[in-house]
C-alpha cells in the first residue's frame, strides 16, 4: 500500500481502502499534500467532502467524480481529466488547473478564486453562482460554458484576452470565439465594467474578421482590418492618433524629398503636411507648391478630416459608457 509521499504515492485502491476504513464516506478524510501515482483512474468515485488541500493529483482521471463540497485548497490537477465531475461549492481556491480537461463539469456556486485555469478546456462548464474573482483564465476555452448574473468574473485575469477558441483555427474556430467573445462581452456590460467588456467586443470583431474569406471578394476583410488599424473598431482610439501622426510625418517627408517647399526645409515640410491634414489652410503656401503636390494635399486634407471624426467618434464612444 502506498503512503501518499512522491516516492510512494497513492494508487486507486489505496484510496478505495482509505475510503472504507473512513466508514465507506470520503467525508471529512483528509489527504492533504499526499501524492497519487500519475495518472491515477479515479472515475466515477464519490469523493464528496474529501480534503485534498495541496494534493498532486496532476493528470489524474476523475471523469464524472463526485467531489461537491471537497476541499482542494491549492491543489495540483494540472492536466486532470474532469469532464462532467460534479464540484458544486467545492473550495479550490488556488488550485492548480492548468490544461485540465473540464467539459461540461459542474462548478455551481464553487470557489475558484486566484484558481490557475490557463489553458483550461472548460466547454459547457456550468459556472452558475462559481467564484472566479482573480483567477487565472489566459487561453481557457468557454465556448458554450454556463455563466450567471451572480458568477464571479471582477478581477479575473484574462491576459491578453485571446481564448482557447482560436487555436482550434479556420473558420469554425473563429465562429466559436467570436460567441465566446460576445457573452462575456455581455456579462461584464451588465456588470457594469465598461473597459473589459470593451476589449471582448475587440476580440469578437477581430474574430469575425478572421472568418471572413479573401475570396471571392476581399475588400470586406481588407475593410475590416483597416478599421481594426485605425481605431481597433472604436476601442482604441490611440491607433486613431498614432495613424494620424504616421500621415502627418510620411507625407513631410515625402514633400521634403520631392522639394516641395522654397526655401525647402523639413520643419517647413512638417508645417505644410500638418496644415494640410488639419485642413486649416496655408495661404500663400498654395503657390509655393508645385504641380501635382497640390493634389497630394488634397488628399491629405480629405484623410485628415476622416480621421478626426474618426478619433471623436471613438473617443466619444470610450467616455460616455
Amino acid at each position: 500500500m502506498g503512503d501518499g509521499t512522491e516516492q510512494n504515492p497513492y494508487t486507486r485502491e489505496d484510496v478505495l481502502k482509505l475510503i472504507k476504513e473512513n466508514g465507506e464516506t470520503a467525508e471529512g478524510l483528509d489527504l492533504s499534500e499526499k501524492w497519487f501515482e500519475a495518472d491515477i483512474d479515479l472515475r466515477g468515485l464519490d469523493l464528496k467532502g474529501i480534503i485534498l488541500q495541496l494534493a498532486h493529483l496532476e493528470r489524474a482521471n476523475l471523469e464524472g467524480a463526485h467531489l461537491e463540497g471537497a476541499y482542494l485548497w491549492g491543489a495540483h490537477l494540472e492536466k486532470a481529466f474532469l469532464e462532467g465531475a460534479h464540484l458544486e461549492k467545492a473550495f479550490l481556491e488556488g488550485a492548480h488547473l492548468e490544461e485540465a480537461r473540464l467539459e461540461f463539469a459542474h462548478f455551481d456556486e464553487a470557489d475558484l478564486e486566484e484558481a490557475h485555469l490557463e489553458g483550461a478546456m472548460l466547454m459547457g462548464a456550468h459556472l452558475e453562482g462559481a467564484n472566479l474573482r482573480y483567477a487565472y483564465l489566459e487561453g481557457a476555452t468557454l465556448h458554450r460554458s454556463e455563466l450567471s448574473p451572480n458568477t464571479g468574473l471582477e478581477e479575473a485575469h484574462w491576459g491578453n484576452y485571446v481564448l482557447g477558441e482560436e487555436r482550434f483555427g479556420g473558420f469554425g474556430g473563429f465562429k466559436l470565439a467570436a460567441d465566446t467573445y460576445r457573452r462575456l462581452k455581455i456579462w461584464y456590460t451588465n456588470a457594469g465594467m465598461y473597459d473589459v467588456a470593451g476589449k471582448f467586443f475587440f476580440r469578437e470583431m477581430t474574430a469575425r474578421r478572421k472568418m471572413m474569406k479573401w475570396q471571392p471578394n476581399p475588400l470586406n476583410r481588407a475593410f475590416a482590418k483597416l478599421i481594426s488599424l485605425l481605431c481597433g473598431y472604436g476601442e482604441k482610439p490611440e491607433r486613431t492618433v498614432i495613424s494620424a501622426l504616421i500621415i502627418i510625418f510620411g507625407l513631410a517627408f515625402t514633400y521634403f524629398a520631392i522639394g516641395t517647399l522654397n526655401p525647402n526645409s523639413f520643419l517647413d515640410c512638417l508645417y505644410y503636411s500638418f496644415v494640410s491634414f488639419t485642413a486649416v489652410g496655408y495661404g500663400a503656401w498654395v503657390k509655393e507648391s508645385i504641380g501635382w503636390v497640390k493634389w497630394l494635399g488634397v488628399i491629405e486634407t480629405i484623410l485628415g478630416v476622416f480621421m478626426m471624426a474618426l478619433f471623436l467618434v471613438t473617443f466619444t464612444r470610450k467616455m460616455t459608457r
